[in-house]
């Protein structure tokens, strides 16, 4: 089910929807539709790849949760949990492991919530590619922690895990374990609805403490109009987590049902 779910978000989901249009004009290019099809997903293309439209896609997302400020404000917890993401083992030219920007921002927010209040940070997140060697990417995003000074003592690995859904059920799990309870939740704000969504559901009680936030103040200039490789990359992230909400809403009553 999981490969077949990966498959899936591969192939149906942008660029190669965009191919799979184009794929449908092009054989289908004699008939009145196709060149309406055409059309379409140039200006689909278009819209979608513009500042304008990636920041107005993406807002609703971000603003969902405000970052925790002062953890001591909020009513006790026990633990500290952060959702990995992009991880770069050491393979080829790459010389020694290390993580994305994303990733980087995610630990540096738990690093952040840890010094302010110490308290033992869960790392979830194992190998998600089906068709690669474990790489022990989750132990690549502990050591940053340890790096940084957190002591070996407080950072705890859940690597068998391969997307969010899969986080929640083993942090639960790790959660039982530990006696804990109530925690903070570290993950991307873009990533947040669809993490707190399922967490709460399947980990209860999560306090979402969103990092890595990707927009700034809106600045319109002619140049929002117009597609660019930065807007097009937000996009598709974008859009995956809009899959994944409701890919996650269905998940989750079947999983209570």
């Amino acid at each position: 089910m999981f490969v077949l779910k990966q498959f899936l978000e591969v192939v149906l989901l942008p660029p190669n929807l965009w191919l799979l249009m184009l794929l449908a004009v092009l054989i289908f290019w004699r008939r009145s539709w196709a060149r309406k099809l055409l059309l379409f997903t140039f200006l689909v293309i278009f819209a979608a790849h513009s500042g304008l439209v990636t920041y107005a896609l993406r807002y609703p997302l971000e603003s969902r949760y405000d970052p925790v400020l002062d953890p001591s404000k909020i009513w006790s917890y026990d633990a500290i949990v952060v959702l990995t993401a992009g991880i770069i083992p050491a393979s080829g030219m790459i010389r020694f492991p290390s993580v994305d920007d994303s990733m980087f921002r995610r630990l540096d927010e738990a690093w952040r919530l840890y010094r302010m209040q110490p308290k033992p940070i869960i790392v979830s997140g194992g190998h998600a590619n089906p068709f690669t060697a474990d790489k022990n990417e989750n132990k690549i995003a502990r050591d940053f922690l340890i790096k940084w000074g957190v002591p070996a003592s407080d950072v705890i690995g859940e690597a068998n895990s391969r997307d969010t859904f899969e986080s929640a059920v083993e942090v639960q799990k790790l959660l039982s374990q530990k006696g804990y309870k109530r925690y903070l939740l570290v993950t991307s704000a873009i990533h947040m609805p669809r993490s707190m969504l399922v967490f709460a559901r399947l980990a209860p009680e999560p306090v979402p403490a969103p990092g890595d936030f990707s927009l700034g103040a809106f600045e319109l200039t002619p140049f929002s109009f117009l597609p660019n490789e930065s807007a097009a990359g937000r996009f598709l992230l974008t859009v995956h987590e809009y899959v994944g909400l409701v890919n996650y809403h269905w998940r989750v009553r079947l999983a209570k049902g």
